[in-house]
């Protein structure tokens, strides 16, 4: 007996030995398999705002359900049950509930209606773990620049993808426990941590501006594609981008993947007339051009080595602003020669052409363009009228930003800032901009521009109560074919507003538009209606004088000697502020803190008027930019200058008493007009 039990003992011994000691990590590995399921707790994800910090995308807790199908007795009632409260089909569910295992999903991220409807039912082995979900509170709202996610809140588009690793934080876990017969009795999680907050440049009110109409003008001309962009010259930030069509991003597997493209920096189309700026000012700052410069346009027709190309109608003798007045296809041929293949390529490629923007938004397209030694003889006829060639909305609307900064390409962007909750701003995104062309040579294109809106192609892009400058395009599209087709269209207008200190610049490009299809019939009135607007959201005073408000000034003689004395009552009419201040207004700027006036209603002028500086106003008609910058620094003024020549308006008016260090807006122009 000894003997027996000594040898039992010590086989008990050994196999325990075996089970704590050799095999202990295995066991119990498989033990917390049998016991506990775990799995991953998606993180809040950051909130995205616009430039003012409304809300664009938040995350929000939800309900997801799962089931325990050990604890389920009956797999097929549970299942009949589910299917008529959350929609999913009894057999897929039947599958589910009678799998072997602990831990199933049945329907992630439930609305709160699914889940009150199922809570009520009390079915064994249903559970609800919390989740968070992503939520767009403006719906079809910059729907393309923000994106949108998938079901494991992750990115899938706009700026959710793009800055998807900084926007989703660290992912949490949950642990549910379970006892020998398989019954759930406990839950221990590890909160998920939330992401960075994206603060972006869009101005939600100019996006609803742009959304609007794009709407009304998709009902209008009933188009495959429409894209517009309203962006800053002077810092390449993006106001509003708009696309039809839209999508919701709360609901985006309702719409069809084409409705998800963001057209605005995807879409590759031959730009046509809108391209004769590229031409225009390549030829002006080559020097192998002037404005004045007289070209014959041959009654509209021209051969290019062998090619007959023929303009929309005849011309004859058209100076080169008039060539970009009248779009004369045969005068950006000839300018295009002047110049020549390489020197014309090296201008489109400085020009942001051929290549990615940099913009911070997934699934940009570089356009197509060739370098010139794979041009054909005839290419450079094509290319100055903007043919064979595509591009993006966006890089157009660069270009002409370019125009309207003074001669500087900007780098565009969206997000200004990357913020952590925690961790404070991990990122900031700084203006780039380089020179391309001349200051002088940007200055001469503003003057053409704004011609084609007065008395061009582009009238019915004319604004309300301010000036105005842009090109209208209207490019046939290849058919199945492979040639020009007479029936498709892209029609397009690229401008920018104010003309002469531009504050917004803005391009709108209409895909396949039904009945009309030039760029200056539909294209060129969705320029105005959301230009005006947006002028007036932002501050910007009128420029134009039938608009501008008016001003008495109780101060008689001008320094010069010229006038006289108002009587009582009797005020001088002045001249309107024609330098609206850039966006986002300044503190001060454009509002004159030093100067008190008084405005004209229709009744006639005010009554009010004071005394409140120690410096008057020079009167500066006619001085040249010289005189006037030495006048202003003897009496102690600040100059805000625009175009050259001699000066034709000013504000605030001649006779005006200000304080020193008094801002002084004065308008020069080569052109003398009469007061």
């Amino acid at each position: 007996m000894i003997g027996v039990m000594t040898v039992w003992a010590a086989a008990i011994g050994t196999r325990l030995y075996f089970l704590h000691v050799v095999h202990s990590a295995d066991y119990r590995q498989r033990a917390e398999r049998q016991q506990q399921r775990t799995f991953e707790v998606t993180p809040p994800r950051g909130i995205i705002y616009d430039r003012n910090k409304n809300e664009l995308a938040v995350s929000v807790k939800v309900d997801s359900v799962f089931a325990v199908p050990d604890e389920i007795d009956d797999p097929v009632r549970a299942a009949g049950i589910l299917s008529t409260r959350l929609g999913i089909p009894r057999d897929e569910l039947s599958q589910k509930l009678q799998m072997q295992r602990s831990f199933v999903w049945i329907k992630r991220k439930v609305s709160v209606t699914e889940s009150a409807a199922l809570a009520r039912t009390k079915l064994p082995g249903i559970y609800f773990q919390k989740e968070h979900r992503r939520f767009y509170p403006k719906r079809e709202m910059a729907a393309h620049v923000l994106g949108y996610v998938n079901i494991d809140e992750e990115g899938m588009g706009g700026l959710e993808y793009r800055y998807n690793r900084s926007v989703r934080g660290e992912t949490g876990r949950s642990v549910i426990l379970t006892d020998a017969r398989g019954r759930s009795f406990n839950s221990l999680e590890q909160p998920p941590a939330p992401g960075a907050n994206l603060v972006t440049t869009i101005d939600e009110n100019i996006q609803y501006i742009l959304e609007k109409e794009v709407m009304a003008a998709a009902v209008r001309t009933r188009p495959k594609g429409i894209s517009i962009i309203a962006m800053s010259p002077s810092t390449g930030e993006i106001l509003g981008m708009a696309n039809y069509p839209a999508f919701n991003p709360n609901e985006y597997a309702r719409y069809s993947s084409q409705s998800w493209s963001n057209r605005a920096v995807s879409q590759t189309y031959e730009p046509g007339s809108t391209f004769k700026i590229v031409t225009v000012a390549s030829a002006i700052e080559e020097g192998v051009a002037t404005p004045t410069d007289v070209i014959d346009c041959q009654m509209g027709s021209i051969v290019v080595f062998g090619r007959t190309i023929h303009d929309h109608k005849p011309f004859g003798l058209l100076t080169v602003k008039q060539i970009m007045e009248e779009s004369s296809d045969v005068g950006a041929i000839k300018l295009g020669l002047r110049l020549g293949d390489e020197r014309f390529a090296s201008y489109i490629d400085r020009m942001g052409f051929g290549k990615p923007t940099n913009i911070d938004l997934p699934g940009e397209e570089r356009g197509l363009t060739k370098p010139a030694s794979h041009w054909t003889k005839s290419s450079i006829g094509s290319i100055a009228m903007g043919q064979e060639i595509g591009v993006t909305p966006l890089q157009i609307i660069r270009m002409v930003s370019v125009i309207a900064s003074g001669g500087i390409l900007y780098e565009p962007y969206i997000v200004k800032r990357v913020e952590h909750p925690q961790n404070g701003i991990l990122s900031e995104t700084i203006p780039h901009g380089e020179r391309v062309i001349s200051a002088d040579t940007a200055a001469k294109l503003q003057d053409m521009l704004e011609v084609v809106v007065t008395h061009g192609t582009a009238t019915a892009g004319k604004l309300d109560g301010y000036t105005a400058a842009g090109k209208t395009g209207t490019a046939q599209k290849i058919d199945e074919t492979g040639h020009y087709s007479k029936t498709k269209f892209v029609a397009s207008f690229t401008g920018f507003a104010p003309a002469s200190n531009p504050v917004v610049a803005i391009i709108v490009v209409i895909d396949e538009p039904v009945g009309q299809h030039m760029g200056g019939e539909v294209a060129a009135p969705l320029f105005k209606k959301v230009a005006e607007p947006i002028l007036r959201y932002m501050s910007v005073p009128p420029d134009v004088p039938t608009h501008a408000p008016q001003y008495t000034v109780k101060q008689g003689p001008s320094p010069s000697g010229r006038g006289r004395r108002e009587a009582p009552g009797e005020g001088r009419k002045s001249n309107p502020i024609l330098r609206p201040s850039p966006y986002p207004l300044p503190e001060g700027e454009g509002n004159f803190p030093c100067c008190r006036f008084v405005q004209v209603t229709d009744r006639g002028y005010g009554s009010e008027s004071s005394d409140f500086g120690d410096v008057t106003i020079p009167d500066f008609h006619g001085k040249s930019l010289r005189q006037v910058t030495e006048e202003c620094l003897k009496a102690g003024l600040r100059l805000q200058s625009a175009g050259s020549g001699a000066a034709i308006e000013q504000m605030p008016p001649p006779g005006t008493s200000v304080r020193a260090g008094a801002r002084v807006q004065v308008r020069f122009s080569t052109r003398m007009s009469q007061r």
